[in-house]
Formats: structure tokens, C-alpha cells, sequence
């Protein structure tokens, strides 16, 4: 039988929840290996440079899926399901830190720094206890993602206004050169909006009817240009440009590799290719799992659970690889099995903890409903 070849953005949509548990492990594993986990040497040091990539793919994903629940949701109804998405995980994870760590390391927190952890303030405010940067960074795309969902709208030529607001922030973000923590957060947001830009172009719509007074100058400059430069890419021309881009960013990664990491991370150096590379990763990959969707179902239906958890997953791991590993030392005594052991354990730890969130919500909302019928 002749199998249907599905459209470039059909893949991403279809594939997104997989491709995000692929990455969940791909950020595990990297994070295995900065720590001494796993041996340095061929296959695993390409893995570990591929890994890079792993994050910026998460960004590009949740711009994807951002997109559509704007399209689906008001601005109102989408907050309140992004902050009850989040904050159960961010609550729940600084109640482990406060009851494990101070019970077992005695480590305290002060009140600045629990709002600041709760508020998603901490992080920039560089308090201390404040968990990974990836959730305040997140947060903060969630934040401003009707900004650009409003221009990507009201737009007729998506792609030249994807490509204006992307070179856009990404100057505004050099603005934080040596600020690392702040960096990092601000020069990875065009992959966020590439993602964004695959989702309105994966759908194709008309553009709106009614432009009179609604449009601002930038939106009515995009629409003046030639429309046959700025329609979005054929499926042939979509993986054309994907090889293109790839090939392109794998060079200047390597060149970029030879300089000093203090320079990279201060400048940062490392997002000049890895944020281009997101979209053609994604996509090869997408391509890979619809061809093995026929015979490798548990390995898809095993990604999917992993991708639908990735945030408790991520956290998990962090505090099990980083705070207990650290501090302990455990990790670097024990035999590869037992590592391996911690790295199944953590997933294991993420998914029951999502499907305890997940049981806790469902209760809640019966509870309210059965509420407000009586």
C-alpha cells in the first residue's frame, strides 16, 4: 500500500508531543554528560554537541503549540491554562525543595526568595534558590506570545513578519552581552517565534478582511512588499531551504566550537546556529518518526508520554542529577547500571508526578462543578 506523504508543517503538528519527549531525553542526556555521567569519547561526545540543540527545539515547539491555543483560546481562557499548566508543577517543586532540602541539607529559604521563585522574578532578580532558568524563561514567552500571535494574525506575509521580529529581538538582545542569565533568556526568543510562524503558516488561513485602523506600520509595510517573495515555503521548497539551513548551521557551529567558551556564552555565540538549526532538526525528525509510525508504536506511544511530561520530567531530573548529585556525590561513585538506574528513575518520577498533578486538577474541577450545581 502507497503511503500518504504527509506536508512538512503537517509533520511538526502531528509529531510535536513526541518530538518534545525526544528532546526531554536529549536535555537528560546532555546534562548526564556535562556532569561526568557519561564517557567522553565517540558516539557520545557528538550526541553531547548535537544535544545543544535539544532546548531551543523545546522553544520552537511551545511557539507551535502556543500559536493554536491562542487561535483556540481568548487571551483571558489562554492565561488561565498556561498558569494551570505551570504553576501546580512550580508550586509543587518548591515544596519538595523546601521540605526535602531543608529536612536533609538544611537548606533554607527566605521569604524574598519564595516570592521571587513563585513570582518568576527570582531568576533575574539573581536571588538565590531559584531553581532552573529554562521555567522563568518560558514563563516569560507565555507572556509575551499574543504580541507576536497579534502580528502573525493580522499579517499577510507571515514569513517577512516572522523575519522582521525575529532580527528585531535578536538585536534588542545584544543589549545583554556578559549578562549571561539574561541572555540566554532574551536571544533565544526567535525560536520561540519561528515555531509561531510555523503554526499560522501550517494552517494557512486568509488573511483578515477588515484591516482599517487595526494595522500598525510595521504590518502595512510587510503587506506593500511583493507577495511572491514572502508566501509561505512549498513543501519541495520547506525542505529544501531545511538542508539549506542545516548544512549552514552545522558549519558555523563547528566554527564557531574553536572559540573560548567565555567568549560564546557572554556574546551569545552558540545561538547564531543552533536557533536556525532548530526547525530543520525538528522536521528531519518529524519525517523519521511518521516513517517508523507503523512498526514502532510503543516507541512513539513511550515518546508521547515522556513529551506530555517534560516539564515535571526536566525539573526531576534537574533536582535529582544536579541538587542530589552535586551535593552528594552519589552519582560519581556508583557503576554505570546504577546511573542508568537514576536516569530511568527520574523519568519514571516525572511521569507519576504529572499524573498526580494531572488527578489533582480533575478533582478540583469536579469539586467545583459539583459546587456550583448545588
Amino acid at each position: 500500500m502507497r503511503r500518504i506523504r504527509k506536508s512538512p508543517y503537517r509533520l511538526l503538528s502531528d509529531h510535536r508531543t513526541s518530538l518534545m519527549g525526544l528532546a526531554t531525553l536529549w536535555v537528560m542526556y546532555n546534562h548526564a554528560m556535562l556532569m561526568g555521567l557519561v564517557a567522553e569519547r565517540e558516539p557520545f561526545r557528538f550526541l553531547q554537541l548535537a544535544a545543544h540543540i535539544s532546548v531551543d527545539i523545546f522553544f520552537l515547539l511551545s511557539g507551535f503549540g502556543i500559536y493554536h491555543s491562542l487561535e483556540k483560546n481568548s487571551i483571558r481562557d489562554y492565561f488561565l491554562k498556561r498558569l494551570g499548566r505551570l504553576m501546580p508543577v512550580w508550586c509543587s517543586f518548591l515544596l519538595i525543595h523546601i521540605i526535602v532540602d531543608g529536612s536533609v541539607f538544611h537548606l533554607t529559604f527566605s521569604l524574598k526568595e519564595i516570592i521571587g521563585f513563585l513570582s518568576f522574578q527570582g531568576f533575574a532578580a539573581r536571588l538565590g534558590n531559584q531553581g532552573n532558568w529554562y521555567v522563568y524563561t518560558i514563563f516569560l514567552y507565555y507572556l509575551i506570545a499574543p504580541i507576536p500571535y497579534s502580528f502573525f494574525k493580522e499579517s499577510r506575509h507571515r514569513l517577512i513578519t516572522c523575519t522582521i521580529l525575529t532580527a528585531v529581538v535578536w538585536i534588542a538582545s545584544y543589549s545583554y552581552f556578559g549578562n549571561r542569565d539574561l541572555l540566554i533568556t532574551f536571544i533565544r526568543i526567535p525560536a520561540f517565534l519561528i515555531g509561531m510562524y510555523m503554526a499560522s503558516a501550517s494552517s494557512r488561513p486568509e488573511a483578515a478582511q477588515d484591516r482599517s485602523g487595526r494595522s500598525c506600520r510595521l504590518i502595512r509595510l510587510c503587506d506593500r512588499i511583493d507577495a511572491s517573495a514572502c508566501m509561505p515555503f512549498t513543501d519541495a521548497g520547506l525542505w529544501i531551504c531545511t538542508a539549506v539551513t542545516l548544512l549552514f548551521g552545522t558549519i558555523q557551529f563547528f566554527i564557531l566550537k574553536k572559540c573560548s567558551a567565555d567568549v560564546l556564552w557572554d556574546y551569545g555565540l552558540w545561538w547564531h546556529a543552533l536557533i536556525p538549526m532548530a526547525l530543520p532538526f525538528c522536521l528531519i525528525l518529524a519525517n523519521c518518526l511518521s516513517r517508523a509510525a507503523s512498526f514502532g508504536k510503543l516507541i512513539t506511544a513511550c515518546l508521547n508520554a515522556i513529551g506530555s511530561a517534560s516539564l515535571e520530567i526536566f525539573l526531576m531530573h534537574l533536582y535529582i542529577f544536579k541538587y542530589w548529585g552535586e551535593i552528594t556525590g552519589i552519582l560519581q561513585q556508583k557503576s554505570t547500571a546504577f546511573r542508568i538506574g537514576i536516569f530511568l528513575l527520574s523519568i519514571c518520577l516525572g511521569l507519576m508526578w504529572h499524573q498526580l498533578i494531572r488527578a489533582l486538577s480533575r478533582l478540583i474541577k469536579s469539586g467545583r462543578g459539583s459546587s456550583r450545581a448545588s
